[in-house]
Formats: C-alpha cells, structure tokens, sequence
C-alpha cells in the first residue's frame, strides 16, 4: 500500500480508535530519534483513520469507504475480518468490482496453519530460510523482515494486475497471499537441490552420489543446502576475504575466463588455473579451503587498498562488506525527505526512476489525522453509497 501511495493512489490507512493505532508506530523511536522507523517507511503518503469496526456506524462507513475503493487490503488476525463482516467473499457480492486482498502468515491452503498467527521471523524459521542463512550450522535470522517485504512486493504486482483486468472488464478479484508462500518462492532453489536426484548436495558437490544407480532418479540427498555465511555455496571464488585487519573485500567470479584473469592480473599468480585443485568451479567448490587460503594469504600481503586497485584493473566484481556507517555515507545512495509530524526525516529515495527523476513522498499522516475529513465525506448512508457504486460498475 505504501508503493501504492507513493504511485499517486489515495490510500486510506484504518487503525485502531483503542490501543493507539497501528502497533508499529511504536516499534522504536529511531526515525527523527522520536519516531518509528517501520511507520515511517511504510505509511507515507496516507491518510489515517481511527475506527472501531466492532461499532456499527463505524463499520457503515468503513463500508461506504469501500464502495468508492478499487482494492481493500487487510491483514488482521486469521478469521477476524469475516466475524467483522469484512471478508473477501462478502465484499466481493456486495461490491462485484472490489479487488481483496487477504494477506495472512500461511494462507488457507493448510487447515493445520491458515488460522496460526505469524510473524516475519517466525516465518523465516518455518520456511527454512533461517536454515540457509548464517554460517557455522547455526540457523540465523536474514537481517531485515524479508517475508514481510516479500508478501508486500507480491501483494503490489498482484493488485496492479488485476487493476488492469478490472480496468477491462469492470470485474474484480480476491487476492490471496501470504508471508510463508511469499518467501517459499525465493527458497525454490535450495529445496530443488534437497529433492535432487542424488548427483550433488547445494554444497557439498563430492559427497553426495546416489549408491543405487537403478533407483537413482527416486533418491534425493536428503542434506540440502548449508548456511555458508559470505560464501557463495555452489561458485568458487565468490565470498568474502580479509585485506587487512579491519577490512574485507567479496569478490565474485562467474566462470573460467574471469578466474584466469583474477589468477593473471590481481594475484599475479597464472599458473594456478592449471593445477588440477582449481582448474574448475566444480573442482574449486571440492577444494574450497585451498582456495580460500590462497586468495587471502595474498590479498593480506596486497593490503586493501591495492587488492581493491587490482580487481578494478581487472574488471573483476567484487564489493566491499558495509556496516550501516558505510551504507549511510555510500556514493550510490539516493536520499529523499518526508515530512513527518515533528519535521523532515530523510529517507533512502524510491530504487526506481520515471524519466530519470524519483517520485515525491508523501507526508507520514500522525494518529487520526484524517478522522474528521474522512468521516465528513464517507458517513453517509452505506445502502445509498452501495446503490451508487452498483450503478456506476
């Protein structure tokens, strides 16, 4: 919805009238050092409400407020908008040109979990992704809530899709995603090699053939993907390495002609391609350890500064590995300002440009900013709000 607003769409943000609204407003004070740095990302360019749908005038206008919406999205706990008389199947008689979307942790294809609540790091754990994250064995939480941004990133494209049938046919749709499904998707990769036929493990590539050659295409590793930390898992060299002390650099090479010019050009080392240890990924990924030695054994030497003056001569990829101070200070990063209600907080910029320029943000609404105008113009008579909007599809 924030990616919505931020296209130029009127987004009306209904939060709670208990509880102080929306529980992310309070999440932390590190926006402006007194507001919530989710909120502020997310909510920009909306207005907001306070409601209580439990309270029959304020679901007639929240009723009324979808008689004039394209899309409604709700992600309230599994079952409460159906006993709120707000769920997808309801609307969609009701408001035929109404595009839902029901955003959940697990979907409603499992009756074990449609009803479970959930939340990003809970479903990072469950889809396995802390599994293949992290280095040592130990499961690691990926460091932002990627699910949660993952089901919102579907959940976009999705309303944008069927905007465009509804556009056409005057029809909506009920759009049904969740964080768990969202996340699965990127994790295809490390589960088709788990379900493999046996030739190779994600990383392990040596030890991993099937016994059984007659029964080799129903086996599968059973290992699946290990958490490598910076390390590429199935490419070597393409992890990270230290330069100095305090300094590292990931370097990342993609196939044969850029290994020999790392070996030629930044190590000044041309005879390694042919020892037999490395003239292969795939042998490079079985001596990995040797690999990683070498390269780093010299790159020490180098110091970082000339390692980094090396890979440029040698147009060999790599980047150096940030904490927030060098992401905060980097050349690539765009800044965009968006008021608030105690000032200006600069923000990272849209990542996409329309004719070269970024779109504006709009401002982050305070607690119930909107609630008289919205009530002035969406309190009218839900029937006669319904007759208008049935006449007009």
């Amino acid at each position: 919805t924030s990616r919505l607003a931020d296209a130029g769409a009127r987004v009306v943000k209904v939060e709670r009238e208990d509880s102080g609204g929306d529980f992310a407003r309070y999440y932390d004070k590190f926006a402006g050092n007194e507001m919530s740095s989710y909120f502020v990302w997310l909510n920009r360019g909306k207005e907001s409400v306070q409601l209580d749908l439990r309270r029959e005038e304020d679901a007639s206008l929240v009723k009324n407020l979808i008689g004039k919406a394209d899309v409604f999205v709700q992600n309230l706990k599994p079952s409460s908008a159906d006993r709120l008389g707000f769920g997808s199947e309801t609307l969609r008689e009701e408001f035929p040109r109404l595009i839902t979307v029901d955003i959940s942790g697990y979907g409603t294809s499992s009756e074990k979990f449609k009803g479970k609540k959930a939340y990003d790091l809970l479903v990072q754990a469950e889809s396995g992704l802390c599994n293949v994250s992290g280095v040592g064995g130990e499961a690691t939480r990926v460091g932002v809530s990627v699910c949660d941004i993952a089901c919102g990133m579907y959940a976009h494209a999705a309303v944008l899709e069927a905007i465009m049938t509804q556009r056409e046919t005057g029809q909506g749709t009920c759009i049904d995603v969740s964080l768990f499904s969202s996340v699965a998707d990127w994790m295809t990769v490390p589960l088709l090699h788990y379900e493999s036929d046996g030739t190779f493990s994600y990383i392990d590539i040596y030890i991993s053939h099937s016994t059984n050659e007659n029964n080799n295409n129903q086996q599968h590793t059973g290992k699946g993907p290990k958490a490598t930390g910076l390390a590429h898992p199935s490419i070597s060299p393409y992890g990270a390495y230290n330069t100095s002390k305090d300094t590292r650099v990931l370097i990342s090479i993609q196939n044969e002609k850029e290994f020999v010019s790392l070996c030629e050009h930044v190590l000044r080392r041309p005879e390694i391609p042919m020892d037999p240890r490395f003239d292969s990924n795939v042998s490079r990924c079985q001596s990995r350890d040797e690999v990683d030695r070498t390269l780093e054994n010299i790159f020490l030497k180098l110091g970082h500064e000339e390692t980094l003056k090396r890979l440029d001569e040698a147009n060999i990829a790599y980047a150096e590995v940030n904490d927030m101070k060098g992401l905060s200070e980097h050349d690539a990063l765009s800044r965009q300002s968006v008021k608030t209600e105690i000032g200006p907080i600069s923000l990272i910029a849209p990542p996409v440009r329309f004719d070269g320029q970024h779109r504006t943000y709009g401002a982050v609404p305070s607690l119930g900013q909107h609630n008289t105008s919205i009530r002035d113009e969406f309190g009218s008579s839900r029937r006669s709000m319904a007759r208008q909007y049935s006449s007009s599809s």
